[in-house]
């Protein structure tokens, strides 16, 4: 395996990882990213660089549906108040996290299901553009994302 695919895949996926947690520690990973991306695009150039869209994508899509399945989810209530049900002694009950939910084609999902989407939606386009320029082949000069 060539290893400026797995460079390109960690500079993705920290920024992407960066972007979906800029609230919080994102800057960190957004800062080690773009430092990552500045010394490959000067030291290795642009060979691979296919990878980085597929780690930008795949990274923040799998950490969003991970959170999403780990846990039972459910819709928060149009009024945002959530009412714990009452549970019999010795009875198991997880209480789902509530999430605010949008209405898709597929029903009411979750925001966390709609930016997984969207960011398997950009990997799959790197995925593409990879398969693209190895079907293609590279020209004689030096191809700048193969």
């Amino acid at each position: 395996m060539n290893w400026r695919f797995l460079y390109w895949l960690l500079v993705g996926a920290l920024l992407g990882f960066g972007v979906i947690a800029i609230l919080s520690i994102g800057v960190i990973f957004l800062a080690a990213g773009l430092a990552l991306l500045i010394f490959g695009a000067i030291r290795f150039g642009a060979r691979g660089l296919w990878a980085g869209i597929v780690g930008f994508g795949a990274a923040p899509a799998a950490l969003l549906l991970w959170d999403v399945t780990s846990q039972p989810w459910a819709c928060m209530p149009a009024n945002h108040t959530v009412v714990s049900p009452v549970i019999a002694p010795g009875a198991s009950y997880t209480s789902p996290n509530y999430y605010t939910c949008v209405n898709t084609f597929a029903g009411p999902l979750t925001t966390y299901h709609v930016l997984a989407a969207g960011f398997g939606a950009i990997a799959l386009v790197g995925l593409l553009l990879g398969l693209a320029l190895l079907l293609c082949g590279r020209p004689a000069g030096n191809h700048a994302l193969a």
